[in-house]
């Protein structure tokens, strides 16, 4: 049961119950990953997809190497660019969850940080990516299993179907020893498995181990389709893996957060402050 619909209880308490908040956090444990359906209210989803697609064209025609489109293989028609701290990407349902931060709490622990937010948009013609895990290994000469040291919180911000480039994962693969993350192994081993395509209903949000093995796919598609990924981390990873160095926080941005998204940020540069 890696997919999971919130109950119309969940949605009016704004809160799991302790039974199928484990089930959730159970399926990131084994699987690698769990999608919660229904999980933002549409009319946000809407804010943010307008909010991305006027902010993406004016990259584009103005400052095109802040979306990275295209300044490599990796990139081919696929947009990695830094989200604006502002609204509506500072709301709450999306900083703080109520159903993904719980998870996240439990598995990274409740001091974690968010050191990264960015979105991922296969543009029409994207083809496959390589696969590969959003980590680098700290022991790369292990051959240990370790604990989960940070988990994405993904937001599509449209319905995710077949012909829109969805993300490709391959469950279980965040239980890959150490040393197996280097020297193309991830490669090889993938060809032999089989993935699953993250298909979802616009409103859906994934939380997924950084170390799972995904790629995108082909957007086959006439229209982009925009994911926001918002990474947690136990509080000692300063994620330096990561493209994004700082998440651009204004001293006004940082005063209309709630102490826990404070808490949150609180590694990362605020300007004015």
């Amino acid at each position: 049961m890696t997919y999971m619909q919130l109950t119309s209880e969940e949605l009016s308490s704004q809160k799991w119950t302790p039974e199928r908040l484990e089930q959730a956090i159970n399926q990131v444990k084994l699987n690698g990953f769990v999608v919660l359906e229904n999980a933002l209210p549409l009319e946000l989803v809407d804010q943010l997809n307008a909010d991305f697609h006027k902010t993406v064209t004016e990259l584009l025609q103005k400052d095109a190497a802040k979306t990275e489109v295209n300044t490599s293989d990796f990139r081919k028609n696929r947009i990695r660019m830094d989200i604006p701290f502002r609204e509506p990407y500072t709301h709450p349902l999306l900083i703080t969850n109520p159903f993904a931060l719980p998870i996240v709490e439990r598995i990274v622990g409740e001091d974690c940080r968010m050191f990264y937010y960015s979105v991922d948009a296969p543009m029409p013609g994207a083809d496959y990516q390589t696969v590969h895990g959003d980590y680098m290994p700290f022991y790369p000469e292990s051959d240990v299993i370790l604990p989960t040291a940070g988990l994405v919180v993904n937001y599509p911000l449209v319905t995710v179907t077949e012909q829109n480039g969805p993300l490709e994962a391959w469950p279980n693969s965040h239980l890959t020893p150490e040393k197996f993350y280097t020297g193309g192994f991830v490669q090889d081993a993938a060809k032999q498995l089989t993935p699953v395509k993250m298909l979802t209903p616009k409103g859906a949000l994934v939380v997924r181990d950084v170390r799972m093995w995904h790629r995108g796919t082909p957007n086959v598609s006439s229209e982009i389709r925009p994911n926001l990924a918002l990474i947690y981390a136990r509080s000692w990873w300063d994620g330096a893996f990561y493209p994004q160095e700082s998440l651009g926080i204004t001293k006004a941005a940082h005063d209309k957060l709630s102490e826990r998204a404070k808490k949150l940020f609180r590694f990362e540069a605020v300007a004015g402050m």
